[in-house]
């Protein structure tokens, strides 16, 4: 009787410890999926942080500089706002799938056709805040702010931080930090062959020229541009250094307003079909400019988009190289 009562009494003791084996088991399994859940996505938009349970895989892209930062870190966006106004424009070495459908203008987004593709998230700029609340009746929006006097003190800086903002809600950061490395080092590089090519000064204007009714209009982008920035990275300086910082990073001038910079080089980027320069031929305030006088004009081609991201930085520091030092 006493030896049934010792083997029962063993018997619960391992029982008891099988069940305190699979409690602990269990209760490490629980923490586990606690702590998979809690790893959320936190991102900072220009209405606070944004918080995402998992990467979103179906991305709505209404701003160029937004396609170019998925695109950098090998993401499709589902649908791009004015596809062919982006492929004009936007010079990159990246292109959008056939796939990518078409939502509208930058300006009027076609709401319809976003909610046709169930995005996971729509990224976009708050100067389209208007449309924010008919957008999140679909998917959770982000919205950039480069207004704000942070952003606009040095849109470089701003840029780099939208884009890894942007990788980050893609699961890409570190793609994005090799792609801003990169960058980096190219400029480093083209600095060094500027330096050996012994320019008349290196003193620069650079503007994104177009013509309206014929007449010609100079955006002068100004010290707290992203092309500033770029340009002062590979060793020159900005001949405007009487602007405040500049929303855009750039102010609107007519020759008269030029002449103001003009013993400077006068880099420019112009579309092909804008008869621009053919227009200022007889134009004689223009022809007595310094920089015309001297042949200081240096053009890199259409096609730099100039408020867009790592991907049209790259293409303006290749197109600049080409342009000043062969």
């Amino acid at each position: 009787m006493k030896k049934l009562l010792f083997i029962l009494f063993v018997g619960v003791l391992v029982l008891a410890g099988c069940m305190q084996e699979d409690n602990a088991e269990s209760g490490s399994s629980d923490s586990g999926s606690d702590d998979a859940a809690s790893e959320s996505i936190v991102i900072e938009d220009g209405f606070g942080e944004q918080e995402f349970d998992q990467v979103p895989e179906k991305v709505v892209a209404l701003e160029w500089s937004i396609v170019e930062e998925l695109l950098a870190v090998g993401v499709q966006p589902v649908g791009v706002a004015d596809i062919e106004g982006f492929n004009k424009w936007v010079n990159i070495d990246a292109e959008l799938d056939d796939s990518v459908t078409e939502v509208g203008l930058r300006t009027e987004p076609n709401i319809e056709e976003i909610a046709k593709l169930e995005p996971d998230v729509i990224v976009a700029m708050t100067y389209q805040e208007e449309m924010k609340e008919e957008l999140e009746k679909i998917a959770p929006v982000v919205m950039y702010d480069n207004s704000t006097e942070e952003a606009m003190s040095d849109l470089y800086a701003y840029t780099l931080h939208t884009f890894k903002q942007t990788a980050k809600l893609v699961g890409k950061e570190q793609e994005a930090e090799e792609h801003i490395t990169s960058l980096e080092e190219r400029m480093a590089t083209a600095k060094e062959n500027v330096e050996a090519a012994n320019l008349p000064t290196n003193e620069f204007v650079f503007t994104q020229a177009y013509s309206v009714n014929e007449a010609p209009t100079f955006r002068l982008f100004t010290e707290n541009s992203t092309v500033s920035h770029v340009l002062e990275g590979i060793g020159l300086t900005n001949k405007i250094q009487d602007q405040d910082p500049q929303p855009s990073g750039f102010i609107e001038a007519n020759v008269e307003g030029v002449s103001n910079y003009e013993e400077a080089l006068f880099i420019h980027t112009v579309q092909e079909d804008d008869p621009l320069f053919d227009n200022l031929e007889g134009n004689s305030a223009w022809n007595g400019l310094h920089f015309v006088e001297e042949d200081l004009l240096y053009d890199v081609g259409a096609g730099v988009w100039t408020f867009g991201s790592v991907l049209s930085m790259e293409t303006l520091i290749e197109q600049l190289e080409e342009a000043l030092v062969n």
